[in-house]
């Protein structure tokens, strides 16, 4: 690891300079130039402001932080490597991971490893240091020590859904530690995960001023709790962490005050800004997200594009998948998405459609001399654009807007419970039907049928729907095709879009290749494996 180490370098000389010109940030101390450990840690402030550092670049964005010296944290790109959406850009290589030409070198890879292990060497230094100052409020002090307590456990946790095991670091390494640092097991890396979470629970608030809404609370260390145990299937520790989040009685889905209004819709809006569906946020963290996924003539670049994949998974109205209506229905629903307003509002909520307008401008990927037209720089590449996050106010901020981001929301925690239930074995708990309903209704859809969902397979095709749709483009898809083992089945051959009104046949955006028993973990990056000698490559790479 000792690239990490020349990134923590690096991030203590750009904190050094800027003390000397930013007079009342955390960077104000009693010796400007210090920069050593037993010299920086003297006021509270310092504390405080390093902490914030870190939460600007441990929490991922809609796109990328505010902070980071890349574009690799953003949550809704990594949509683009799975069946959600299409990825292009000039700024990062996410669709070498589906085209097989990603290696060892990726840049994705290298950046979000060097990124999450500043993050934890970062959070060490405060673990180490916190005590030396003196705070009045002793419980406050506390309360720092265990943010940074679970951010470490979280960045353990992205890299760890990522790389899979990987080395455990409770220190800030020396560069001679880092060079022989070996992979602990997945074992080890879970019970050391799971065990600071719940260190840091025990001490942090369950709720915060609005002021302080960015950090991290115990619902939200339950919440990455669930998360850690579903991704290696424990589901009864899932179960558990599930049971005692909803206990806190502080979280519950959004309803618009406004009854016409539809509160799916609403939610990733500027109404809804602060509600209580948000475990986890990144304030202002879709900042960047109408100049990057909007339309080009709106200005923009359009770097995901939703499939067809995504777009045909929505039902109707009545509950129907277009699978079962048969294929004429299939076809036509196919070809105009929007056919009689009679889909699952998240659809509309989640992604724009040829014939709609937007922002003043008649969206036709299929003019070819338009300048959404298919397949154009900065254009749409499947005749499909995002919806979700992208504000039609946001039109006059250039790069801008200031929606905060929801890293974690209820639902997907509703989610990950019925879904252990169903895994269990216990597909017929009334919180299986409780949640799910309470999903589909919140959006306007009716309550599943009871009589074709009866069995656990048949409520396991339910609810792996209702995260789709209910989730999409927000960074979660990806870790349930691994989860499920369905990379073989849906990231091979091709990904289409809209059908092409000229021909009849649906856009063909890229042909994919998924590679069995490599492509459920990235790479190791190649610096790490060429200065760690301890450490070994993920198979097949």
């Amino acid at each position: 690891m000792k690239n990490i180490i020349k990134y923590c370098i690096l991030f203590v000389l750009i904190i050094t300079v800027f003390a000397g010109c930013k007079k009342d940030s955390f960077l104000t101390r009693n010796n400007p130039t210090a920069t050593t450990d037993a010299q920086f840690w003297q006021t509270q402030g310092q504390l405080s402001g390093y902490l914030d550092q870190i939460y600007s670049s441990a929490i991922p964005g809609a796109v990328l932080n505010t902070y980071s010296v890349t574009y690799s944290n953003g949550s809704m790109e990594m949509s683009g490597i799975t069946d959600e959406a299409v990825y292009r850009s000039n700024y990062n290589d996410w669709q070498n991971f589906v085209n097989g030409t990603a290696t060892s070198s990726i840049d994705i890879a290298h950046a979000l490893y060097a990124q999450y292990y500043t993050d934890i060497r970062n959070s060490c230094r405060i673990l180490e240091n916190y005590k030396k100052i003196y705070i009045v409020d002793t419980a406050l002090r506390e309360r720092y020590a265990a943010e940074a307590r679970a951010l470490r456990a979280y960045s353990h946790l992205k890299l760890f859904q990522r790389f899979g095991p990987i080395p455990i670091v409770t220190t800030s390494l020396t560069v001679q530690a880092a060079e022989n640092t070996p992979r602990n097991t997945q074992a080890q890396v879970v019970s050391f995960i799971s065990t600071q979470l719940d260190t840091a629970a025990a001490v942090l608030p369950t709720t915060y001023n609005s002021s302080d809404a960015k950090r991290i609370t115990r619902g939200a260390c339950y919440a990455m709790q669930v998360e850690l145990y579903l991704t290696v299937k424990n589901y009864p520790q899932v179960i558990a962490y599930a049971q005692k989040l909803i206990a806190l009685n502080v979280y519950s889905l959004y309803i618009s005050p406004n009854p016409k209004a539809n509160s799916y819709s609403e939610l990733f809006g500027y109404n809804a800004l602060l509600n209580n569906e948000e475990i986890l946020i990144n304030p202002s963290g879709c900042n960047q997200v109408f100049f990057r996924y909007a339309p080009a003539s709106a200005g923009s670049q359009a770097v995901l594009s939703p499939t067809a994949a995504l777009v045909n998974t929505y039902e109707t109205l009545q509950g129907k998948t277009l699978q079962e209506l048969g294929q004429d229905s299939l076809t036509a629903y196919w070809k105009n998405p929007l056919y009689h307003n009679n889909r699952d509002p998240r659809m509309a909520a989640s992604i724009l459609f040829p014939g709609q307008t937007f922002v003043g401008n008649l969206l036709n990927p299929f003019n070819t001399s338009g300048t959404d037209a298919i397949g154009k720089a900065e254009s749409t590449f499947t005749g499909f654009w995002c919806r979700k996050y992208v504000d039609s106010t946001d039109v006059s901020r250039s790069q801008g807007g200031t929606l905060n981001f929801m890293v974690i929301r209820y639902p997907e925690i509703l989610l990950s419970y019925v879904e252990a239930l169903v895994e269990s074995g216990d597909w017929a708990n009334p919180d299986v039907k409780r949640y799910l309903n309470m999903i589909r209704n919140r959006a306007g859809m009716p309550n599943y049928d009871e009589t074709e969902y009866n069995s656990q397979e048949t409520i396991r095709t339910l609810y792996r729907r209702e995260r789709m749709v209910e989730l999409a483009f927000e960074g979660t898809r990806l870790f349930d095709i691994r989860r499920w083992g369905i990379g073989a089945q849906i990231l091979n051959g091709p990904a289409q879009g809209a059908i092409n009104p000229a021909n009849g046949q649906p856009v063909t955006a890229e042909t994919r290749i998924f590679i069995t028993n490599r492509d459920n973990l990235w790479p190791i990056p190649l610096t790490e494996m060429n200065d760690n000698t301890a450490m070994t490559q993920n198979p097949g790479w």
